[in-house]
């Protein structure tokens, strides 16, 4: 048996490490607990909040470890009249989704968990539509007024963001000529696409904001009204999957970004090595998105549900359909950009 073992982790230990560690599992684990204590810590320093600033050793790792722990410790109550299996089996789908996704996400030329050849793009699109269901559901199980209003907003909202985004990643699609995540990427060795897509960029990063949740779109879980939307039911560590949920879906959306328009793993090499240059480019640029997408929490209020479902479709889908035609016409009329670009 143990032989067995051995030669298993032998044979395909290049695939175990990237289901396993990166761009796997740990990866997105530790990617939600660095992301939670890093806004933690940027919101407290812009809006000068003294407490979450200073609290805690060792600049406080040691308050998120206290938090998971106290999820853990605290009991899971489930509401009488709720459907029990879906209420308690959900907030595991809604870690499992986003986690899923960033297995189409390259973060090397070869460096992927699963490569379906030239439908990544659409496969990755494909998984994360199924997060609009998952607060649906969860609103409908839970069997509480606040929670079902909150899932019905989250509907809205969720299928307002994710139109955009599709037509958004066709205008990459179209340029790239092709809808295979590694030929996008490799489509950017010369120019990223945030230049000649850049209506595009504008409108995936505030579609992206709309479908992870984020300020100034946060309406489907607003306390002032509705105690925490269709995540009010929620207790122990069943409230820390749906918490963690939330970063786990900014980290795939913000992936998907940096490899559409930021152009990947593309970059010098820095590290004597292509596969760690190509991974640390990766996550450099993943850096650098996650803290701008965090600094908007400090800058913009909340927007009512109607003012967010206008927003989409009065401007975001039709300047997306814009982006489209532009990107249609630039690659057929001037097929020397394709020369130019990649």
């Amino acid at each position: 048996m143990l032989e067995f073992i051995l030669e298993f982790v032998k044979t395909y230990w290049a695939q175990l490490a990237r289901v396993i560690i990166v761009p796997g599992i740990a990866f997105v684990l530790l990617f939600d607990l660095i992301a939670v204590w890093f806004e933690r810590k940027l919101l407290a320093h812009s809006m000068l909040r003294i407490g979450p600033l200073h609290v805690g050793k060792v600049a406080g790792w040691l308050q998120i470890i206290a938090d998971f722990i106290k999820l853990l410790a605290k009991e899971i109550n489930t509401p009488r009249n709720a459907n029990r299996l879906l209420f308690n089996s959900l907030p595991i789908l809604l870690v499992v989704i986003p986690t899923t996704g960033v297995a189409f996400i390259p973060f090397g030329q070869n460096w992927i968990i699963y490569n379906p050849g030239g439908l990544s793009l659409l496969l990755f699109l494909a998984v994360m539509s199924l997060t609009v269901f998952m607060p649906i559901m969860i609103g409908w199980a839970s069997n509480n007024k606040y929670t079902i209003i909150g899932s019905l907003r989250a509907g809205y909202v969720y299928i307002s963001a994710e139109i955009p985004i599709l037509l958004s990643a066709i205008g990459v699609a179209i340029m790239a000529g092709s809808f295979d995540l590694v030929k996008i990427v490799e489509a950017q060795s010369k120019i990223w696409f945030i230049i000649p897509q850049v209506l595009g960029f504008i409108v995936f990063v505030i579609a992206l904001l709309m479908e992870s949740e984020r300020v100034p779109f946060d309406i489907p879980v607003a306390e002032q009204e509705l105690v925490l939307g269709w995540r009010t039911e929620y207790t122990g560590i069943n409230f820390g999957f749906v918490m963690m949920s939330e970063y786990s879906a900014i980290c795939s959306w913000s992936l998907l970004l940096v490899t559409l328009y930021l152009g990947g793993y593309n970059g010098p090499l820095i590290f004597g090595d292509r596969l760690i240059s190509s991974i640390s480019w990766v996550l450099i640029k993943l850096a650098i998105v996650v803290t701008a997408l965090i600094l908007l929490r400090s800058v913009f209020p909340r927007y009512r549900i109607d003012q967010a479902l206008k927003i989409s479709w009065h401007y975001l889908i039709p300047l997306a359909i814009l982006n489209v035609i532009i990107s249609a016409g630039l690659t057929f009329f001037f097929p020397q950009l394709k020369a130019l670009i990649g």
